[in-house]
C-alpha cells in the first residue's frame, strides 16, 4: 500500500508540530558556471585557491565570517579545497548564523579534510540560526585518514533553522551529518550520506523538528540515520519521508533507529513514511511512532521493524517489504519484545504485506508486550516445513506483567513453517484476552508447511479467555484449532 504524498503528509506531517507544518518542496539543482551570482561573494576573493593541495582553511573561515556578519551569500566556485584543523578548535571551519554558502556543482564544489587531521575534529561546526548550504560535496578523505568515530562531515549545536539542499557527505571516519543538543527544525532535502565509517546521520542530544526528504544514506559502516540523545535528552518530532535507507551491503545493523533514552524519557513523534528502506528500523523507548507506506527489501539479519521495551503507541501500517535473508532462524517482519518491568503496549501493525523468505521466521512476534492489534495484513511464509514457526506468534513472557490483549482479525496468513497462529507461555505468565477472528489460513505450497491454523496453548496455560471466529481454513492447513486449554471457553467476541 503505497500511500498518496500529498493526503498521508496532510495526516502525518500536520500534527508534527502543533498548528505548523514541514514544507517539502525542492527545487532542482543549478548548472556549473564559472561567475559568481548576483548578490554573492566568491571564496576565491579572500585567496582560496580550490587545487586540493593548498591549504584553503583560513581563507574560506574568514570568508564566512564575512558573510555572516554582511548577509551575502557565500558562492564556492568548482575545486577542491583541503581545510586543515583550526588552532584552537575541534573543526576546520567554524559557521555562525545567517550564512548561505552555495557551491558551483554539487559533484566538484568539494571541502576535504586535510591529511594528518587529528581524532574527533569535524569539517564543519555549525551554530546559530538559519545557516543554508547548498550544491556542495563534504569530503572526509577517510582513506587518508586513522579510524576515528568523532570525525564527521558536519556537527550541528544550538542551532535553529538548519537546511541542507543538495548536499553530499561522504568519506568521513565518523558520520556524514551529526546533530546535537539545542539543534531545532533541521531540514534536510536531497541529500547524500555514504561510504562514512560510522553513521550517515546522527540526532544526538536534544534535538527537535527535524525534517529529511528525499535524501539517500546508503552503505554507511553502521546505521544509515540513527537516534542516539543520552542522559536526560529526548529526540523528538523527526519525519523522515521520500527517502532511500540503505546498508549498501557494507552493515548488518540497523538502518534507522527511532529511540529514547529510557522509560521516563522517551523518544516522541517520529513519522516515518514513503520511504524505500533496505534494512530494519529499530523502536526502543520511544512513544507516537509512525512508519506507513514504506517499501523494502531487508538482507540484514535483523528484523524488519523491531519495537522494543516501554514503546508505545507505534503504528505499522500500509508497508510493503521482504525479508530476504535465509540463514538467521527465528527473526520476524515485525518484532515486538518486551522484558520485565519495561513492556511495549498499543503496538498496531496494519495493512501490511510481509513476505518471510526463511521457513524459520515469524510474519509478527508479540513476545512480553502488553496490548498489540494484527489486523489485515497479508502475510508470507518461506513455503518450507519448520516445526515451532508461525505466521503469528504470541508469547506471554514477563512473570509481574500480563500481556494483556492480543488482536488478530482479518488477516491472511499463508505458508508458514507450522502454523498460522501460536500462543505460548512461559511458567506462570499470562496472557489475558486473545481475539483470533475472520482471518483465513492457507498452505499453498507443493510441500505442505502450515497444517495447522491456530494452536492456543503449549501446555503452560497462558491465554486466560481466547475468542476464535469467523476464521478460515483453506489448501493444506488440516487442522483449525489445537492444543485448546482446559479452561478456556471458545466463544464469538462480543457483537
Amino acid at each position: 500500500m503505497r500511500f498518496s504524498r500529498i493526503a498521508l503528509a496532510a495526516w502525518l506531517i500536520a500534527g508534527c508540530r502543533g498548528s505548523g507544518s514541514v514544507s517539502v518542496s525542492v527545487s532542482s539543482g543549478g548548472a556549473f558556471s564559472d561567475a559568481v551570482p548576483a548578490g554573492a561573494v566568491s571564496v576565491k576573493a579572500f585567496g582560496a585557491r580550490g587545487d586540493g593541495v593548498t591549504d584553503d582553511r583560513v581563507a574560506i573561515q574568514a570568508a564566512l565570517d564575512a558573510a555572516a556578519a554582511s548577509g551575502q551569500e557565500l558562492y564556492l566556485p568548482v575545486g577542491t579545497y583541503s581545510l586543515s584543523q583550526a588552532p584552537r578548535g575541534y573543526f576546520a571551519l567554524q559557521v555562525h548564523g545567517n550564512v548561505h554558502l552555495v557551491g558551483a556543482d554539487r559533484d566538484r564544489a568539494v571541502l576535504r579534510q586535510a591529511p594528518g587531521t587529528a581524532a574527533s575534529v569535524r569539517l564543519m561546526n555549525i551554530s546559530g540560526e538559519h545557516v543554508v548550504l547548498e550544491d556542495l560535496t563534504l569530503d572526509g578523505n577517510r582513506a587518508a585518514l586513522p579510524k576515528n568515530e568523532q570525525r564527521h562531515g558536519i556537527f550541528v549545536t544550538d542551532s535553529t533553522g538548519l537546511t541542507v539542499r543538495r548536499v553530499t557527505s561522504r568519506n568521513f571516519t565518523g558520520d556524514g551529518f551529526y546533530l546535537f543538543n539545542g539543534t531545532k527544525d533541521a531540514r534536510f532535502y536531497d541529500v547524500l550520506a555514504t561510504a562514512n565509517g560510522r553513521n550517515g546521520l546522527t540526532l544526538g542530544g536534544m534535538v527537535d523538528g527535524t525534517a529529511i526528504v528525499e535524501s539517500k544514506f546508503i552503505g554507511n559502516t553502521a546505521q544509515q540515520v540513527d537516534s542516539e540523545p543520552g542522559g536526560d535528552a529526548v529526540v523528538s518530532n523527526t519525519t523522515i519521508t521520500g527517502s532511500l535507507l540503505d546498508t549498501g551491503g557494507v552493515s548488518n545493523q540497523y538502518v534507522l533507529t527511532c529511540s529514547g533514552t529510557r522509560a521516563d524519557k522517551p523518544g516522541h513523534h517520529w513519522k516515518v513514511f514513503n520511504n524505500t528502506i533496505n534494512g530494519g528500523v529499530f523502536v526502543v523507548w520511544a512513544n507516537h511512532v509512525v512508519i506507513a507506506g514504506n517499501t523494502g527489501v531487508n538482507q540484514s539479519p535483523v528484523s524488519f521493524v523491531t519495537v522494543q521495551r516501554s514503546s508505545s503507541d507505534v503504528l505499522v501500517l500500509g508497508n510493503r517489504f521482504v525479508q530476504a535473508q535465509r540463514t538467521v532462524a527465528s527473526l520476524a517482519g515485525v518484532l515486538i519484545v518486551g522484558t520485565a518491568g519495561s513492556s511495549p503496549e498499543r503496538i498496531t501493525i496494519a495493512g501490511n504485506d510481509i513476505t518471510m523468505r526463511y521457513e524459520r521466521s515469524f510474519g509478527v512476534r508479540a513476545s512480553g508486550a502488553l496490548s498489540v492489534q494484527i489486523i489485515g495484513n497479508t502475510l508470507r511464509g518461506g513455503r518450507r516445513a519448520a516445526a515451532g514457526f508461525a505466521g503469528i506468534h504470541l508469547r506471554a513472557t514477563n512473570l509481574d506483567r500480563d500481556f494483556r490483549s492480543a488482536v488478530v482479525r482479518g488477516n491472511d496468513i499463508r505458508d508458514f513453517g507450522d502454523r498460522g497462529v501460536q500462543v505460548v507461555g512461559n511458567g506462570q505468565a499470562k496472557l489475558g484476552t486473545v481475539d483470533i477472528s475472520d482471518n483465513t489460513f492457507a498452505c499453498d505450497s507443493a510441500s505442505p508447511s502450515m497444517t495447522t491454523g491456530i494452536s492456543l496453548d503449549d501446555g503452560t496455560g497462558a491465554v486466560q479467555e481466547a475468542h476464535v471466529d469467523g476464521n478460515k481454513y483453506l489448501g493444506g492447513v488440516r487442522s483449525s484449532v489445537i492444543n485448546i486449554p482446559a479452561h478456556v471457553l471458545l466463544k464469538p467476541r462480543a457483537p
